[in-house]
């Protein structure tokens, strides 16, 4: 990457950070607003990066390293605010700054920084002075203090460990954050009928088991008509805890609520409701047709699955994992100022629920193992996503249908993620019922994959929204399939029905990253909206996109090679193999509208720039794109009715190869 290539990405990653750097978030009550950069694929260190109160000594001092504790700390950082970083994050080599938080009230920061680094990285020598005392771990570790004071509201970057182009540095252990008051702060704190869990015997020491206590303090909060349950002061070991009408879980800000390492702490819980994943009875959090449901606090909910989802494992199990949160056929939930990390399988999963807020919730659940989804909604009506962030080792927010309640009116607004594994936005795959009526609006961030609709088990997906989505990375700008894959469960429809899909629009979409995927197929995909033969998506809009596409194609049999329906293969962007289009290959649709769309190449490529196959009643227009001289046979083309004329014609001219 050259130099002005960094600048511009380092703005890009302020600007964004600034516009996330909104509403207050879980975190602790001086530190909000964690938005950990250190993430990609096969990085898992963001998932450790754990915000809570009350340094001490003994305290764990990584998040994924239960080894290396604090065995000495110097007064004046005793009990304060700190980031538990993770072990792994030893430096940082995407961009300079590796972590931004926010203040809430005027604060020291303190950075505990490693002795073995003898030349200190320039964001700390700049902005940070020594000051007297050390630290010291059971590794051996001497870690001297550097100090600053900053004010309420102030964004606080923090770099990477070493300046690694520098002589001399070394690259031990991670540093760790402190953050001290200047002024006494008022703690937020729960009103009506509180239940402190330390009251009914509960200890927030990290190894004391308090699942009993919790779950009587949550028992006797419905037994009084209701009320919160306080968790404070700590971090509370539990297993699982089953969630009653009209109680409130509220673990605060700086306190973690954390999930057992045995699998003997998880009973299993076995729901009622007919569904494609009735028989997986594992998590953390459980209510079933329970009502005035809230979780918030602003603390963490800490699943504990480390690296490679110790100790559960990760591969074809999902039966043996538990999620973080499920909830079956409950109404009025609401979850809100709240952290959720290090699931060992789903983050949260609910099914046919009815009236829901997600609120300013924070997911870090990326651990090296598969299904780490951070919202999964299935047959869920009336619901509200805002201010949704994600750090996932699978889909961001997915929507689902695995039972045979649809879902309708789910309403998302504001999505990021810093990474997520599979896709951004999906719906899918499991689509046994409905989805209708769905807005997801105001999304950004870096995917594996893209943004994706789908309807391949017998489900109606209808009147869909999706508009003003930024992907700064993907290995395809949207996936649109419609497919007969005909899964059914048990008390499902046996066989399912061919799946129908219509109304689908597609609003202001980019991509500025587009990237190679080995195990997928590899360059030049492109992107896909295909039904199968027989039944085509009716009524499919793509409007004011502008998207780039991966090419390197230069044979022509990538164009005229026969390309297989597949009805019924697992729905992934390289179902249908190399497309015959660099850029949108549409098949099977009956009312097309494209609009305004640019298409873009990042390598060299013969292809079409768009291919439609079996494709009635379209019309396209204000289509711009990059177009090599050897393209053929035309650069949009039907491939019943030849070349196809853009009305009105372009925007601008197409651009010849070389275009950079």
């Amino acid at each position: 990457m050259n130099y002005k290539s960094l600048i511009i990405n380092c703005q890009l990653i302020v600007a964004l950070t600034l516009a996330f750097c909104g509403k207050a978030v879980a975190d602790t009550h001086l530190i909000s607003r964690i938005d950990v950069l250190d993430a990609w694929e096969y990085n898992y260190n963001a998932s450790h990066w754990l915000e809570q109160g009350n340094l001490q000594n003994g305290a764990q001092m990584y998040g994924e390293r239960d080894d290396i504790f604090i065995t000495s700390l110097s007064d004046e950082l005793v009990g304060a605010d700190w980031i538990q970083t993770a072990f792994g994050s030893k430096h940082y080599d995407r961009h300079y700054v590796i972590c931004y938080f926010k203040l809430k009230a005027d604060a020291e920061i303190f950075i505990i920084h490693n002795d073995e680094i003898i030349v200190k990285p320039l964001w700390l020598r700049q902005d940070y002075r020594e000051v007297d005392g050390k630290v010291t771990n059971s590794n051996g570790d001497t870690f001297s203090v550097f100090r600053r004071e900053a004010k309420a509201g102030d964004l606080i970057e923090l770099g990477q460990n070493v300046n690694i182009k520098e002589e001399g540095s070394k690259e031990p252990n991670m540093y760790i954050v402190a953050v001290k008051p200047l002024q006494p702060i008022v703690r937020e704190m729960p009103t009506g009928k509180v239940f402190d869990v330390r009251e009914f015997g509960a200890v927030g020491d990290g190894k004391t088991m308090n699942t009993n206590a919790i779950q009587a303090a949550i028992d006797k909060s419905n037994a009084s008509g209701g009320g919160t349950v306080y968790i404070a002061d700590g971090i509370y070991m539990t297993g699982t805890l089953v969630l009653k009408d009209n109680v409130t879980l509220w673990v605060d800000a700086g306190s973690i609520l954390r999930g057992s390492q045995d699998a003997n702490d998880y009973p299993a819980i076995r729901v009622s409701l007919p569904s494609f994943r009735q028989k997986e009875d594992f998590q953390l959090i459980f209510a079933e047709k329970k009502k005035n449901i809230t979780i918030t606090g602003g603390g963490i909910i800490d699943g504990n699955a480390i690296a490679y989802g110790r100790p559960w494992g990760g591969t074809n199990n999902e039966w043996q994992r538990p999620r973080l949160i499920r909830m079956f056929e409950c109404e009025n939930i609401t979850v809100k100022n709240i952290t959720l990390v290090r699931a060992a399988n789903w983050v949260q999963y609910y099914e046919a629920c009815s009236d829901m807020l997600f609120e300013t919730v924070q997911i870090r659940a990326y651990t090296g193992v598969h299904n780490l989804d951070g919202l999964n909604l299935s047959g869920c009506r009336n619901v509200i996503v805002r201010d949704f962030t994600a750090t996932t080792g699978d889909d961001s927010i997915v929507i689902k249908a695995m039972s045979m309640v649809p879902n309708e009116n789910i309403y998302v607004d504001g999505l990021f993620s810093r990474y997520s594994n599979c896709h951004l936005f999906k719906i899918g795959t499991e689509t046994h019922s409905a989805v209708r009526n769905l807005h997801l609006k105001n999304a950004r961030g870096w995917a594996r994959y893209s943004v994706s609709v789908q309807a391949v088990d017998g489900a109606v997906v209808e009147d869909i929204l999706i508009e003003n989505v930024e992907l700064y990375s993907c290995s395809s700008p949207f996936f649109i399939r419609l497919g007969s894959r005909g899964r059914t469960f048990e008390g499902g429809p046996n066989p399912a029905p061919i799946a129908q899909m219509r109304n689908i629009t597609l609003r202001n979409i980019s991509n500025t990253g587009i990237r190679f995927v080995p195990d997928k197929a590899g360059p030049g995909v492109g992107a896909l909206a295909t039904g199968i033969a027989g039944h085509r998506i009716e009524n499919l809009t793509i409007e004011n996109g502008d998207f780039l596409l991966y090419g390197t194609r230069l044979s022509k049999d990538a164009i005229y090679r026969e390309i297989p329906q597949n009805a019924d293969r697992y729905p992934e962007f390289h179902t249908l193999g190399i497309l015959p289009a660099y850029g949108i290959f549409f098949r099977h649709i009956d009312g097309l509208t494209v609009r305004n769309v640019r298409l873009r190449l990042l390598n060299e490529d013969i292809r079409p720039a768009i291919i439609l196959d079996d494709v009635i009643n379209y019309t396209l227009e204000g289509i711009t794109y990059d177009l090599h001289p050897n393209s053929e046979p035309f650069p949009i083309w039907h491939m019943q009715d030849g070349e196809i004329k853009v009305e009105p014609w372009y925007q601008h001219p197409p651009r010849p190869w070389p275009w950079r």
